[in-house]
C-alpha cells in the first residue's frame, strides 16, 4: 500500500527524518513510536504529502506520491490529526466540513453521505448542525473520523488521534478505529507515544529516535518484553498501562 526508501525531510537545514525506509502491506498496520522530537510527526507529514521530501523515494499504491495530483491522493489517503479542536474549523459546522471534501472530489447527494459517515463513527443526525465548540473532544475526533472516510480512501495516516481526549473518550476512539479497520479493511500508519495505544491498532512497530528507525519490532515481542534497543526498553517501560491493552 505504500513503501517508503532512505526518506530524507529537512527542516531549517537539518534532517529530521534520516534516511527512513519501510513497507506497508495493504490492510496492514504500522505503528511509528518515539519521543517527542524524533522526528515521527516530521514522517508522517512527509507521508501525507504536507512536508516535502530531501532525497528518497515514496510509493502509494505502486505509484510515485510527487507525480499525484492532491484530489489523487485525497482519494487513497487521508490523516487524523491529533488535536480535532485544531484540526476542525471553528466557524463551519460538522455538515459543511463533512460536505466540502464531497463536493470537492464531486461524489453527488452529500446529504445522504453526510447521513451515513455520521452514522458510521456513532454520531447522530442532528449533530450535523453544530459547531466544533458545540461537540466534546471525543465528538469532535469522530467527526474528524469521517471527514477522512467521507472519500473511501485506503490508507489512513494518524497523527497521536487520542493523545488530547480524556481516558473515556480514548477507549471510545480506540475501539472506533479499531473497528472501522476490521469493516473496510483499511491499512494505516498509526504516530504515538504509548505503546498501549499503538498495542489496540496494529501488529508492527517502529521506534524512532532522532529521525532515524532504530529497531523494527511486532506487538508480540514488546507484550514478552523483548527489546533490543535502548529507547525501545525505556519507552516499553515508561507506557504505564501498556499491559492491560495487551
Amino acid at each position: 500500500m505504500i513503501e517508503a526508501r532512505d526518506l530524507i525531510v529537512r527542516l531549517g537545514g537539518r534532517p529530521v527524518v534520516d534516511g527512513v525506509s519501510f513497507e506497508l502491506a495493504a490492510g496492514a498496520g504500522l505503528g511509528i513510536v518515539g519521543e517527542s522530537g524524533s522526528g515521527k510527526s516530521s514522517l508522517l507529514r512527509a507521508l501525507a504529502g504536507l512536508e516535502t521530501c530531501a532525497a528518497g523515494t515514496l510509493l502509494l499504491d505502486g505509484a510515485p506520491l510527487d507525480g499525484m495530483t492532491p484530489r489523487q491522493r485525497g482519494r487513497l489517503m487521508q490523516m487524523v490529526f491529533q488535536d480535532p479542536y485544531g484540526s476542525l474549523h471553528p466557524r463551519q459546522t460538522v455538515e459543511r466540513a463533512l460536505a466540502e471534501p464531497i463536493a470537492i472530489h464531486r461524489l453527488g447527494d452529500p446529504a445522504a453521505r453526510i447521513t451515513a459517515a455520521l452514522g458510521e463513527v456513532g454520531l447522530e443526525p442532528r449533530q450535523r448542525y453544530r459547531y466544533p465548540h458545540q461537540l466534546s473532544g471525543g465528538q469532535r475526533q469522530r467527526v474528524a473520523i469521517a471527514r477522512a472516510l467521507i472519500l473511501a480512501p485506503r490508507l489512513l495516516l494518524l497523527d497521536e488521534p487520542t493523545s488530547a481526549l480524556d481516558v473515556l473518550a480514548q477507549a471510545e476512539i480506540l475501539d472506533l478505529l479499531a473497528r472501522l479497520r476490521r469493516e473496510r479493511g483499511l491499512s494505516w500508519v498509526l504516530v504515538s507515544h504509548d505503546f498501549a495505544v499503538v498495542a489496540r491498532l496494529v501488529e508492527r512497530v517502529a521506534v524512532m529516535a532522532a529521525g532515524k528507525f532504530v529497531e523494527m519490532t511486532d506487538m508480540a515481542a514488546l507484550r514478552a518484553g523483548r527489546a533490543e534497543h535502548p529507547v525501545t526498553r525505556a519507552l516499553l517501560a515508561a507506557s504505564r498501562g501498556f499491559k492491560r491493552a495487551g
